[in-house]
């Protein structure tokens, strides 16, 4: 085969050369510019996977929680029986099941105007109503007339619907403003309405057994509400335990060390017995973590871990996470890997009697993306873990500690200020739910 550059007899002309010259500068224009629109498109596609939130959503209750024991709960209905087996064993007490505080109930993009959603959220069925002027109002679905389901149906800007009547209630007013078949509406009862506020992206539902008013804010978390960090995504897990004995996870550093620790890695890579064990000969993971109340405001505690996660037992990469509990259902948490920020905010909200919802959701900036969403699926396989031993698990008012677990006692004493005297417990003799 002849180069291009040369010219033999047959093709001894100009015009010959030329053309063989374009047409072999038009095959590998043709070839380069395929691989590179075959790059381009892997980037975009790469771009937009990355850029689409995470979502790891699982429901880890009664027999879908339980991966260890492996109990004999065909369905949901025998793993209640269970649960309301381990509450019968008699204990003479009965345990406060949900405390006062700020509890999140919705994700502020999961409704839009003019638009319902439904929640159940500390034994209440709730309806979260977001108004034509953005505002948002959460109700009591039990209307006052003849105390059926509202369902609540949408008629108007601010207007709301029961469908056994047609009654209208006017969200803005927090009154019936019509009646079916009535020529005046009469002053009846009021829809209850309950305090509700919107913050860091989340709609929050205030709650006090006693009715009194809120005793502490949450502020907003300016990092997450700035242009400059974006939403990667959220882990959310239904499961079977009392809220403070999740929450008290924070300060529990050997539990930490003796569950999460030493499985994290293989965990998260969905590896187990022989390539478990080969992993952990090039990745390690070791912590350290203290918790402590906050000396000046009440309502505050803050935790702080140190990780190191060592590679080939010689390279150490440091991450370090700060946790701020704002109350007994709400935690802020920063943290710091690859020298930026990753933040998180974590709701956890029980459901009913012994039943909790933890919802994570991560913010980082558009190049710490990669290890924001490697964060998410770690932080989404402790819930797993914790599930597995939550939900078989029996809470207790005063717990067998050593001295060595003083943090487990400071945080009990801290937690306990949530409650109060007409607080909802369960009598642990009968599985019922005694009203303060």
């Amino acid at each position: 085969m002849h180069s291009i550059w040369a010219l033999s007899s047959g093709e001894g002309s100009l015009e010959a050369f030329s053309i063989r010259y374009c047409t072999a500068c038009f095959a590998s224009l043709s070839q380069t510019g395929l691989l590179l629109a075959l790059l381009s498109l892997g980037t975009i596609c790469l771009l937009y996977y990355l850029s689409r939130p995470l979502n790891l959503i699982s429901d880890l209750t009664g027999a879908k929680g339980d991966k260890y024991f492996k109990l004999p709960a065909k369905n949901d209905a025998m793993a209640k029986e269970h649960l309301k087996g381990r509450l019968q064993r008699k204990s003479g007490k009965s345990i406060p099941i949900y405390p006062n505080g700020w509890f999140g109930i919705l994700k502020s993009s999961e409704i839009g105007r003019n638009e319902i959603k439904y929640v159940m959220a500390l034994g209440k069925n709730v309806a979260v109503f977001r108004m034509s002027d953005e505002t948002v109002q959460v109700f009591n679905t039990c209307c006052p007339h003849l105390r059926v389901n509202m369902g609540l149906e949408v008629t108007a800007k601010t207007h709301i619907e029961c469908p056994s009547h047609g009654w209208q209630f006017d969200g803005e007013t927090k009154k019936w403003s019509n009646i079916q078949g009535a020529k005046e509406v009469p002053d009846l009862a009021e829809v209850q309405t309950l305090r509700s506020v919107e913050v860091n992206h989340i709609i929050f539902l205030w709650y006090h057994a006693e009715g009194e008013e809120p005793s502490y804010e949450i502020h907003p978390l300016k990092e997450i509400t700035s242009e400059g960090y974006m939403y990667v995504g959220r882990f959310e897990c239904l499961m079977d335990a009392h809220i403070e004995d999740l929450a008290q996870n924070e300060a529990d550093s050997v539990h930490l060390d003796f569950v999460h620790t030493p499985s994290l890695c293989t965990a998260v890579a969905g590896l187990d017995g022989f390539w478990s064990k080969w992993l952990s000969l090039f990745a390690n993971l070791s912590q350290k973590t203290s918790w402590g109340p906050d000396a000046d405001t009440p309502h505050l505690s803050w935790g702080r871990s140190e990780f190191q996660l060592e590679l080939f037992k010689k390279i150490s990469i440091p991450i370090r996470a700060e946790l701020k509990c704002v109350g007994p259902g709400y935690v802020e948490i920063t943290m710091l890997i690859a020298k930026g920020k990753v933040y998180m905010t974590t709701c956890m909200t029980p459901t009913g009697p012994l039943r909790v919802r933890i919802t994570g959701r991560l913010y980082a900036r558009p190049f710490h993306i990669l290890i924001a969403r490697f964060l998410l699926s770690v932080l989404s396989k402790v819930s797993e873990q914790d599930a597995a031993i939550l939900n078989y698990g029996k809470p207790r008012l005063h717990l067998n500690v050593v001295k060595e677990e003083g943090s487990l006692i400071n945080f009990r004493r801290w937690y306990s200020q949530f409650y109060s005297k007409n607080s909802p417990s369960l009598d642990c003799n009968q599985g019922d739910i005694c009203e303060g």
